[in-house]
């Protein structure tokens, strides 16, 4: 959309952004505030998927003053258990690919092979290989990502401690009363009933569609609908 001036940031121990050894939700929020500030950007609108849909919305309950609406992508503003349906694909495509030796590997199809003993959807195994690189001064292959430390907060992540440490974001009466837009995958689980009550109170003027033909990965199983939506979403065409 050449109307809207976009930002696609890496998060921290993702992409070209730094690798460190500390990564929360306050320092996720953080980072992004910081870019905004350092873009000079008082308020934007913010789409996030999966993690970056939990900390844009973090952001919206924190610091409503920054955002102008929200649009969240497959995921919900709760803490999920090791238990969840919905969570032990995370845990087992992290652990797939922590495990993987890239000192041996000499090709993508190579990595490819190797993680389809444990991760079985094409999809996901796809998106996996996306995050590692050949650095040809080393002549090796090696992660984008800071594929250890993420390992390493997993509960973290699946925790959703924004500052409210053991007490629930319902309790503290924090809500976000702009526009809120979620897109839910019909297969799969991240959003559920049982998740609703919990979205209604913080965020009260939410509006929710669900893609049926899309899991987890709605943008990359249904992009063309996901972008059509949040599309309408963003020209307030609803």
């Amino acid at each position: 959309d050449t109307n809207r001036r976009i930002i696609i940031p890496d998060l921290r121990n993702h992409g070209q952004s730094s690798h460190v050894s500390s990564m929360n939700y306050r320092e996720l929020m953080e980072d992004v505030l910081r870019l905004m500030d350092d873009q000079g950007i008082a308020k934007a609108e913010f789409i996030g998927h999966s993690l970056g849909g939990k900390i844009a919305s973090g952001i919206a309950l924190c610091h409503p003053e920054r955002v102008k609406s929200l649009a969240v992508l497959d995921i919900a503003p709760v803490k999920y258990s090791e238990e969840d349906a919905s969570w032990w694909q995370v845990d087992s495509v992290v652990d797939a690919m922590a495990s993987l030796s890239l000192d041996t590997i000499r090709s993508r199809e190579e990595a490819n092979e190797l993680l389809k003993t444990k991760i079985d959807d094409p999809i996901l195994r796809r998106f996996a290989l996306t995050n590692i690189i050949f650095d040809s001064q080393a002549n090796i292959w090696k992660w984008r990502i800071n594929i250890h430390s993420i390992k390493k907060h997993l509960q973290s992540v699946r925790d959703y401690d924004i500052g409210q440490g053991n007490q629930n974001l319902e309790d503290l009466g924090l809500r976000y009363e702009g526009e809120v837009f979620f897109v839910s995958g019909r297969r799969s689980k991240y959003i559920g009933t049982r998740h609703l009550p919990t979205i209604a109170k913080l965020f009260p003027k939410y509006r929710m569609v669900t893609l049926k033909n899309a899991g987890h990965w709605v943008h990359s199983e249904a992009p063309e609908e996901t972008v059509k939506y949040c599309k309408i979403f963003l020209d307030r065409g609803y």
